[in-house]
């Protein structure tokens, strides 16, 4: 039996509860799971330092970038209201994605630093949704630093990340690709090392490789960023895209041997 676990990433405060119900209702109407990695106190003048002119990340909502705020995702009660009700049903697992999702945010070798983002983080996810456990952490970027690898060890969060963060912390096992691999007894990490879909890949090759990966991995992770569907910031989604990505849906759903799981569901399997 083969397992897809459906990640999402950059929910926060700007984010529409119907932005999300038009690319995962399928799952949830059929009684599945989505893992979203939520941004507890987004900063909206965040810029992606690594792409040329510097420009803001697309994440955040043209009418608010370059603005020099925090927003809580527990101040857009509609959102919260919505997976509330997702996470009391077992249709969503809210991870925490961050604290501000600043520019590499968690390649700091501050241990102080990334203790208090990790707790303060986590009260805010809280607070915003009583209805969800809080296992897992996905670091802004997918890049993290060894030191904030072990404080998240320490802490005892499962982990979704690349390939290339892993090599200098012993203690996680090196997977590469699309996989999944135990820490400890109590602890998993989840390796996805390419975002299938993305608005600057053609809709069809996305999907060529999103089933090329799903028929030859036991365990993959599908990572999305909510906002790439509806690039740049459009009110509906994309018609190519979003159509691409329901006839991956369609074909995990109907498949005999496939399952959808979340993060820490799939931790929970045979643990001690």
């Amino acid at each position: 039996m083969r397992t897809i676990i459906f990640r999402d990433d950059d929910t926060s405060y700007f984010t529409a509860p119907a932005k999300l119900e038009a690319i995962y209702g399928r799952l949830w109407d059929a009684g599945q799971p989505v893992c979203l990695a939520v941004i507890p106190w987004v900063y909206a003048d965040t810029r992606v330092y690594w792409s040329d002119g510097n420009p803001h990340d697309p994440g955040i909502p043209p009418a608010y970038r370059g603005g020099t705020r925090n927003f809580a995702v527990a101040d857009n009660r509609a959102l919260c209201d919505f997976l509330n009700e997702k996470a009391a049903d077992g249709l969503v697992e809210i991870c925490l994605h961050g604290y501000t999702h600043t520019f590499f945010e968690f390649i700091t070798h501050d241990r102080a630093l990334i203790r208090r983002k990790l707790e303060q983080g986590v009260e805010q996810l809280q607070r915003a949704f009583p209805a969800a456990e809080i296992k897992t952490f996905i670091p802004p970027y997918d890049r993290i630093s060894p030191v904030a690898l072990e404080e998240l060890i320490a802490a005892g969060f499962h982990i979704s990340t690349m390939s290339h963060n892993l090599a200098p912390v012993q203690a996680l096992p090196q997977i590469a690709g699309f996989g999944a691999g135990r820490i400890n007894p109590r602890q998993a990490l989840f390796v996805c090392d390419d975002y299938l879909f993305t608005h600057q890949r053609d809709p069809a090759e996305s999907l060529r490789l999103a089933r090329a990966a799903l028929a030859a991995n036991d365990c993959i992770i599908v990572c999305n960023h909510y906002w790439m569907f509806y690039h740049p910031w459009r009110a509906q989604p994309n018609a190519v895209d979003i159509a691409a990505w329901h006839s991956l849906l369609d074909a995990v759903l109907s498949a005999d041997d496939c399952e959808v799981a979340s993060f820490a569901g799939y931790a929970a399997r045979d643990r001690p």
